[in-house]
């Protein structure tokens, strides 16, 4: 073997393996499909958990309307729109959770601020369902119709303004996506 057969070699070699570094630093410096995967996972969680919130006010509703003479009729009512309330907050939890794990992975700046907005939506959209079993647990644990009333206010106050803060958060979200459409794709 001659010296310049050896050359050849080894420059084969070294394009061989300089290819392979950057075929591996390619792969490994961008997870955005990874991070696609975890938001489509949160999306669907998004869906389920809005099912149960639609029960939980039609539930609240029907609980509202039942007429005072039928007032363990209402609070079972009421029971089953808490359920249905927590069940969609661990929906809204299991989202951010999910956003909260895509955000961690090697992907665009931009598109981790938009994740990292999503969770703090998804938190505060977890608190809102929380505050929304304010109502119900009300009428469970008042003893007249002032204090039900009372409660059932102060609920509704504080749940309108976790939405306002939810909505924020989402516009906020939105406006990153549509001001950066090919590095976060419409979730």
């Amino acid at each position: 073997m001659n010296v310049r057969t050896n050359q050849n070699v080894s420059n084969a070699l070294l394009a061989g393996l300089l290819l392979l570094a950057v075929g591996l630093a390619c792969g490994a410096g961008d997870e955005t499909d990874k991070a696609n995967k975890l938001v489509n996972e949160g999306n669907a969680a998004i869906e389920e958990g809005k099912k149960y919130v639609a029960d939980g006010e039609e539930k609240k509703n029907k609980m509202l309307q039942t007429p005072v003479a039928q007032l363990a009729e209402a609070r079972t009512l009421a029971k089953e729109a808490i359920r249905a309330y927590e069940q969609a907050e661990q929906k809204a939890k299991e989202a951010a959770g999910k956003f909260d794990e895509a955000s961690k992975l090697k992907v665009n700046d931009k598109f981790k601020e938009y994740l990292s907005l999503k969770v703090k939506e998804f938190n505060k959209r977890a608190e809102l369902v929380e505050a929304l079993k304010g109502a119900p647990q009300a009428l469970i644990d008042s003893e007249n119709r002032a204090s039900f009333v009372s409660h059932a206010n102060a609920a509704n106050q504080k749940a309108e303004g976790l939405a306002k803060e939810a909505n924020d958060l989402e516009a906020q979200a939105d406006k990153l996506q549509k001001d950066n459409p090919d590095t976060i794709k419409k979730t």
